[in-house]
């Protein structure tokens, strides 16, 4: 499903998703509506049912009270008219009330008379009573007699809401009296639910739950496969990343090829000369063992220096704290530091998290930076060392400052090419060398140009090793 779900574009399965919940919303919407309808109707039942059975008794009473030979005696003849008139009495005194059937109750007949049902009530047996009367179904019939005969009773109106399988109804009952006689009653009843609305509303809940949760599975498919996506373009920037610095490599290296041939020549032209008179005679002396020699180291110099750069990133990387290098480049640079005059300030931020490292290297870079400080001050000075975590960029953060004479705006600009040095007898390559071995720990050198009036000031930043053993920054 997933494999799936990527093949369709992503603005189909957002607009899928959409629809889906769009939708299930809508038949929420529609369902609770009902609902809120039912509650109304349920909690607006006795108003609705009083109004109904009052204006029930004020059309009904006086075709009660004309009914001939009332109430001692009707004949089947009289029954029908009298059942004629009041049906048509209730019709029209339950007409503006919705949903609201009723009728009358002859209590010393125990016969249903005038019962009327609403217009839209769905279609239901009204069965003939005992005494061949129309009324309600059978259920209710005998739960309105109840209520009829305790109202006849105490001789006031009543109201009770009961259930009556599958229904919930509400019933109104009030006596009717009759040449001074309490002989009759009104009845009014509400069906407060019925099971064609509770069917409806569990289908609509049904639904709603129905579509809601395709929305999550497909919403769940979608971020399954935006997680694929992710991941997949994660592997992709990482690959890319790695071509990146093999190119840079790669054009150093061409920069680096260049400087060799010239600094290669050099010390060539001069073992040439020292073999060439040799052949002629001259020689061998001391002096020219020795400068043969002095070129000969010369070369393995920069051959040494090339390997490291092409090297840099061939070491074994383990999780380690910056603090600890730091410290140790501090502790090797003090000898130096003391004989030039140079104090050595150390400003460790404590508690600082690892970083994914191999040691050795990084001494070498922070060797280099404070050989280069150093060299910076002969007449004395201050070099500084400090480091801090930026844990919101993901970062621990490393300085070498001096208080020098800074960097040219020209030397910063070709601060990290092969064989660009400023100082007499620099091979340019200790910089070059450092910034490859930072490449390869993912992390950034580079010289601080705001500072230069004080000295320079190299800023070293690595990538935070979190606990799931990834590097960067939170949430990454």
């Amino acid at each position: 499903m997933a494999t799936l779900s990527l093949r369709i574009p992503l603005k189909w399965q957002v607009g899928v998703v959409v629809v889906l919940f769009v939708a299930a919303l809508t038949s929420l919407w529609l369902t609770s509506t009902s609902v809120i309808e039912r509650e109304r109707r349920r909690a607006t039942a006795k108003g609705v049912l009083d109004r109904a059975g009052t204006r029930l008794a004020e059309q009904g009473t006086s075709v009660i009270a004309r009914a001939p030979r009332w109430p001692d005696y009707i004949g089947p003849a009289d029954w029908d008219q009298l059942d004629r008139e009041l049906s048509a009495e209730a019709a029209r005194a339950l007409a503006p009330f919705e949903g609201v059937e009723g009728g009358y109750y002859v209590r010393d007949f125990t016969r249903f008379v005038g019962t009327a049902v609403p217009a839209n009530a769905p279609p239901r047996a009204t069965p003939k009573d005992r005494r061949g009367g129309t009324g309600p179904p059978s259920p209710e019939a005998e739960l309105i007699e109840i209520q009829i005969d305790a109202a006849i009773r105490k001789d006031q109106s009543l109201f009770v809401v009961e259930i009556s399988e599958p229904d919930l109804i509400a019933i109104r009952t009030a006596p009717i009296a009759v040449r001074g006689q309490m002989v009759a009653a009104t009845w009014t009843m509400i069906r407060l639910e019925d099971p064609l609305f509770m069917n409806r509303s569990l289908r609509g809940y049904q639904l709603t739950a129905g579509l809601a949760l395709g929305g999550i599975a497909l919403s769940l498919l979608w971020m399954a496969g935006l997680a694929r996506t992710v991941r997949r373009q994660a592997l992709e920037r990482e690959r890319l990343q790695t071509e990146l610095r093999r190119s840079e490599r790669l054009a150093a290296l061409g920069k680096l090829l260049a400087g060799v041939a010239h600094e290669v020549r050099n010390p060539l032209a001069g073992i040439r000369s020292t073999v060439q008179l040799w052949q002629r005679g001259i020689g061998p002396d001391a002096e020219s063992f020795e400068g043969l020699v002095d070129e000969v180291d010369r070369l393995e110099g920069i051959v040494a220096r090339l390997l490291h750069f092409s090297r840099a990133d061939a070491q074994d990387m383990m999780p380690s704290n910056l603090n600890d290098v730091v410290a140790e480049v501090a502790r090797l640079a003090q000898p130096n530091a003391d004989d030039l005059g140079v104090i050595v300030e150390l400003d460790l931020a404590p508690d600082l998290p690892p970083n994914l490292m191999a040691p050795p290297a990084l001494i070498q870079v922070f060797r280099n930076l404070s050989t280069n400080a150093l060299q910076a001050m002969p007449g004395g000075g201050t070099l500084r060392f400090s480091t801090r975590a930026d844990v919101a960029a993901g970062e621990v953060i490393a300085q070498v400052a001096d208080s020098g004479p800074g960097l040219s705006p020209e030397a910063l600009n070709h601060l990290f090419e092969p064989f660009y040095t400023t100082k007499p007898g620099g091979t340019g390559l200790g910089l070059a060398i450092a910034r490859e071995i930072v490449l390869a720990h993912r992390g950034e050198l580079r010289a601080d140009p705001s500072d230069n009036e004080r000295g320079a000031r190299f800023i070293l930043s690595l990538p935070i090793l979190r606990e799931n053993g990834h590097e960067g920054k939170p949430g990454h």
